[in-house]
């Protein structure tokens, strides 16, 4: 293989990444606010033609199996994203962060999560049991009041996140909300 078809197939994976994120990222925009909107109306988002939508995903059910994959992908594991942190409640709030930086993902997966009940890529445990442990973490070093319980808490995360996640989407810029999204769950949670 030559240096010139080595560059050429590495934009062509570039090109081909880029257009399969561009789809993916229109989809969950789209989907987000309307799950009942077309594979047109999607292309259009992506600035694609719907046969290069096609190229990429053959049916509207590989695209939404596409987008589950991708947007479980995108939410790393609650303990990777916590560890660097000298707290487990500093770890949450950058967590939360991350998460409203994902707002239209939020959005698709959490809104009605039962239209994804039988889709074996539905991963519906959102974290559960490590949302749960790092709570309790949080707990032990004094972050969170020992009267509050650990499920109190997680919903709690999880309501803050997605309000967030509406509301950057009607306007409101993201770092102002999620200074207020860390507000409302640290002081929902405060000693």
């Amino acid at each position: 293989m030559t240096a010139e078809s080595e560059t050429a197939e590495g934009v062509e994976r570039g090109v081909r990444a880029r257009t399969r994120h561009a789809i993916l990222d229109a989809a969950a925009a789209v989907w987000a606010r309307d799950y009942s909107a077309s594979l047109s109306t999607i292309a259009e988002r992506a600035e694609v033609s719907r046969s290069t939508l096609h190229r990429y995903f053959t049916d509207r059910q590989a695209l939404i199996d596409g987008l589950l994959l991708d947007s479980f992908a995108q939410f790393e594991t609650i303990d990777a994203v916590l560890a660097p942190y000298a707290t487990t409640m500093d770890g949450l709030e950058q967590f939360l962060r991350a998460g409203i930086d994902m707002g239209d993902r939020v959005i698709f997966l959490f809104s009605d999560p039962s239209r994804f009940d039988g889709n074996p890529n539905w991963d519906g445990d959102d974290g559960g049991d490590e949302m749960v442990a790092a709570i309790e973490r949080a707990r032990a070093e004094g972050g969170i009041a020992p009267e509050i319980p650990t499920a109190w808490a997680v919903n709690l995360f999880y309501a803050v996140l997605y309000t967030a996640s509406e509301v950057s989407n009607e306007g409101v810029p993201r770092h102002v909300t999620a200074d207020l999204a860390v507000r409302a769950f640290r002081r929902g949670v405060a000693p």
